[in-house]
């Protein structure tokens, strides 16, 4: 398996010319390039002076993060602007990745954004549907890019899609070549503190782009959410389990390091990206996927 680092886990502290410098110091093999740090990155950078780093270094692009879904998304129903909108973005998004070699972008399933709104409303038949609408017509366009979609369950219950289950159900029905998940060990947790990922063997492996591989503090159930994610050495979260389900399905592919923890944007960025890397490294190398 191949380390990558996710941006996020720097966010508050860094930008993407650090983390692209400090990750290549690191020793990482991948970057998860987060759309709206690209975007600052690009205020005063260009498209080519970043494929120029990437054609130059070690360290490759591997996931655009992140598009997030709403569920009247390219239907009849969907509001022309905010269609617009999105659409922009991930259009962006295709086409840097194209620029500089990336083949991947992280597709987030309908979510209740707002962390004291309450949990997701919606039916999960319709959300079924929705899913399978929308990443069957983003399939078409990430097509002409060479880009694989990566399809994200979120497994708190402001989430539409909560299980590895109902995932691969909206997967099988999309059955494109460039449409498959990416599984991150915290966001599976978080459907009922779930640590048994034996569900993992059960989808089909080929379909598997991606790896998130995070823990998460002890906390109660109503402050359990993307901020309390911790790295992979701590935490509630049975990581070892994960990987030896994982290692099962045959996956090879990068093992990235998300955190959303403010703890950590308090820190210098060069501590973050190197205990992100010590911590994976040592992971991995415990459960032999390196």
């Amino acid at each position: 398996m191949k380390l990558s680092y996710n941006e996020a886990t720097a966010k508050g502290c860094s930008d993407l010319l650090t983390d692209l410098e400090l990750c290549e110091k690191a020793g990482f093999d991948y970057i998860e390039i987060r759309l709206d740090m690209l975007e600052e990155y690009l205020r005063e950078h260009t498209v080519g002076e970043l494929a120029k780093f990437f054609k130059t270094s070690r360290l490759k692009p591997h996931a655009m993060n992140a598009l997030y879904l709403y569920p009247e998304f390219l239907s009849d129903s969907d509001d022309a602007e905010k269609q617009r909108e999105l659409m922009n973005e991930f259009l962006f998004g295709c086409e840097v990745s194209k620029a500089i070699g990336s083949h991947y972008f992280i597709i987030v399933p309908p979510l209740q954004r707002d962390p004291l709104g309450g949990p997701f409303i919606g039916d999960k038949e319709k959300t079924f549907a929705d899913c399978v609408r929308i990443l069957s017509k983003l399939s078409d366009i990430a097509e002409y890019y060479d880009i694989n979609l990566c399809f994200e369950l979120v497994g708190f219950n402001r989430s539409s899609v909560r299980s590895i289950s109902e995932a691969d159900r909206i997967i099988r029905a999309v059955n494109r070549k460039n449409v498959g998940f990416v599984f991150d060990s915290y966001n599976i947790y978080l459907n009922g503190r779930l640590n048994d990922f034996s569900q993992l063997q059960a989808v089909e492996p080929d379909k598997i782009f991606a790896v998130h591989l995070i823990s998460g503090l002890e906390v109660p159930d109503e402050e359990m959410g993307q901020d309390k994610r911790c790295f992979c050495d701590r935490g509630v979260v049975d990581i070892d389990n994960f990987l030896g389900n994982l290692k099962k399905t045959g996956y090879q592919g990068m093992v990235s390091v998300e955190t959303f923890n403010p703890d950590y944007w308090k820190q210098a960025p060069q501590q973050v990206i190197h205990e992100a890397f010590q911590t994976l490294e040592k992971k991995l190398l415990e459960n032999k996927c390196i």
